[in-house]
Formats: structure tokens, C-alpha cells, sequence
């Protein structure tokens, strides 16, 4: 059934009954929405935080402790009796009955016997090996120490630097004195005991 509309007279006599804003019937006082200064929401907030911490606060957590008081003293210095040095000191007999007493000289009257010792082992042990090689003499020894000495005090990443085509790298009075495959072979081979007379190791098992 089509809804029959409303006339002007009947429109009109709707309106005229509709309340006023006086007479609503959701009051100001029940209203959802209330109105609030800004000093009572300021106060309000921070009594909600003075009740936080009121809950989160515990009685059974202690203070601030107080500090230890420290007091520093000096303390009396040790003394230990240190005995007197009655040894002999200074160069040895040997030493002193030399004729010639430049350091390359003294730094030989102990080395000679080491440095034969030193190039039969090297020989030897390149011999064990099974490598065709050409022996090790007294005199590259002593070159090859020569070497290590001015290295220690010209340093550079690597010996075979010395060597090198790079004019910054390359030293002559190193590079004069023994060619670098030389050099390395003496390095790798250098040897002051036999490897058959020593023990063998003890390889254990876990």
C-alpha cells in the first residue's frame, strides 16, 4: 500500500509539536559530553599519577644506602736487603788478550765454532731432503747474517722487498750482497741439529 503523504495544515500542526531546546529531554545535567575547565583536567591528572605511584610504590624496597666511609693511610716502604754482586764483570781474559778488539772481530771469537756447526747441520739437512743443491759455505753465513742485521735495522714488510724493482723498495748493498733465491734457500734450510738424532714426538690420542 503506497505511504499517503502529509498535507501543509497536517506538516505544520508535526512541527508545532516537536519539543523545545528547553524542553529536551536529554537534559545539560545527563549530557555525555560535559564541559570542563583546563585547571580541574590539569588537577585531575595529576591525582590520577599521585595514585599510581601510590601502587606501584613498595614499602619492602630499602633507601638510598649510605656511603662507607674510606680513609686512606700511607703505608711504610718496603725494605728488602739485596745482596752485593762479588762476580766477576767486564769483558773475559779472551776477550781482553785479543789483538784486534773492533765489534765485528769480538762478535766472531764466540760465533766461529757455532757458525762451522750451523753450516754442516744446513748442509745436512738439505742432503736429507734429497734436493740437489749447492752447499752452504762459512762465508755466505756470515753474509746471510749480515743481511738479517741490517734488515733489523732498515725494515721493510718483506725481505724480498729489498730486492725489489721499486726504487722506494730497493736496497743495493742488500740486494749486492746475495741474490733473493739464495737467501731464501739458506732460510729454509738453516739447521743447527741433526733432525734423525732427535726424539721423536710423542703423538697422543683422545
Amino acid at each position: 500500500m503506497p505511504c499517503k503523504g502529509l498535507d501543509v495544515s497536517e506538516a505544520l500542526d508535526l512541527f508545532q509539536e516537536l519539543p523545545s531546546d528547553t524542553d529536551s529531554i536529554v537534559s545539560n545535567e545527563s549530557s555525555d559530553t560535559e564541559e570542563y575547565s583546563f585547571s580541574e583536567i590539569i588537577e585531575s591528572d595529576s591525582d590520577e599519577e599521585s595514585i599510581k605511584d601510590d601502587e606501584y610504590k613498595d614499602i619492602n624496597i630499602p633507601g638510598l644506602s649510605h656511603p662507607i666511609p674510606i680513609h686512606w693511610r700511607k703505608r711504610g716502604l718496603v725494605s728488602k736487603s739485596i745482596p752485593d754482586f762479588d762476580s766477576e764483570a767486564g769483558p773475559s781474559d779472551e776477550v781482553l788478550n785479543m789483538e784486534d778488539h773492533s765489534p765485528i772481530a769480538i762478535f766472531l771469537t764466540f760465533s766461529v765454532q757455532l757458525m762451522e756447526n750451523i753450516v754442516f747441520q744446513s748442509n745436512l739437512y738439505a742432503t736429507q731432503s734429497g734436493k740437489s743443491y749447492s752447499p752452504l759455505t762459512l762465508q755466505e753465513l756470515f753474509l746471510f747474517l749480515a743481511i738479517n742485521l741490517t734488515m733489523g735495522v732498515k725494515r721493510l714488510p718483506s725481505y724480498r722487498d729489498y730486492r725489489s724493482t721499486n726504487e722506494i723498495l730497493h736496497d743495493n748493498f742488500v740486494s749486492n750482497l746475495m741474490p733473493v733465491k739464495r737467501f731464501t734457500w739458506i732460510l729454509g734450510n738453516l739447521h743447527l741439529n741433526d733432525n734423525t738424532l732427535a726424539k721423536k714426538k710423542r703423538r697422543y690420542r683422545f
